[in-house]
């Protein structure tokens, strides 16, 4: 048997839960145990399994820890850095949403590239000690936003990030999911997960809406995909 442990010291449980939960529903299927414990301010995830089914367990959890680095990790950054007294409890979610989108591939490439093959995966030693690089660049974010941005730079800047869009994601009944048909839960990461902010994270130039679709994700469909959203 073989273990991969994730840690974090300073206990958030939006991270972890989220990693334990993708990681235990993934590979229930193998001979394994999977198990997430607190000790005081520490979390731990212990997965333990057959040797030869390691290297799958540990290049999926890798996967989300990046997600948990260049989505999580960014948006708290950018929420404690970035008041905008301008924009409503609402918009400003939205806007920083949609700042967290805009390089969310290269942010993930990035923490992949620093977590790769680790031992143990601390997730705040790595953000602290790992990723100044990505930190540099969230600096350089936060220095170009105004803080009197309002309503019409949040809307100039959604309306950019749409353009700039590939591929196509699906929303049925306030589910979103990708070209695979496979559920996107990525904006759970933010704090709470809505499917614009899923749509956004998604990063499609298409959305292909099924069933019911609440109010305030049809008005931001129209608004920023118009044709591009068909609803069916």
């Amino acid at each position: 048997m073989e273990e991969i442990t994730i840690t974090q010291n300073g206990y958030n449980g939006l991270y972890m839960s989220y990693l334990y939960g993708k990681v235990r529903d993934r590979f229930s299927f193998l001979p394994s145990t999977c198990g997430l414990r607190k000790q005081g301010e520490r979390a731990e995830i212990a997965f333990k399994t057959e040797r030869e089914y390691c290297p799958y367990v540990r290049k999926f959890a890798e996967e989300h820890i990046a997600d948990v680095m260049s989505i999580g990790y960014k948006y708290a950054y950018f929420d404690k850095r970035l008041p905008l007294p301008l924009l409503s409890r609402t918009k400003r979610r939205l806007l920083l949403t949609a700042l967290v989108a805009a390089d969310y591939p290269d942010d993930k490439a990035y923490a992949l590239r620093q977590i790769r093959g680790m031992e143990e995966y601390c997730l705040d030693g790595t953000f602290h000690f790992r990723m100044q690089e990505l930190k540099k660049r969230w600096d350089g974010i936060i220095e170009y936003i105004p803080t009197d941005m309002g309503e019409r730079g949040l809307e100039g800047f959604i309306e950019f990030l749409v353009e700039d869009g590939e591929g196509k994601v699906f929303l049925k009944n306030g589910k979103v999911y990708d070209e695979e048909y496979r559920p996107l839960t990525k904006s759970l990461l933010t704090g709470v997960e809505t499917p614009v902010g899923e749509i956004l994270i998604g990063g499609a130039e298409r959305v292909y809406c099924f069933g019911e679709t609440d109010e305030d994700t049809a008005a931001f469909l129209k608004k920023y995909y118009g044709e591009k959203a068909v609803f069916c």
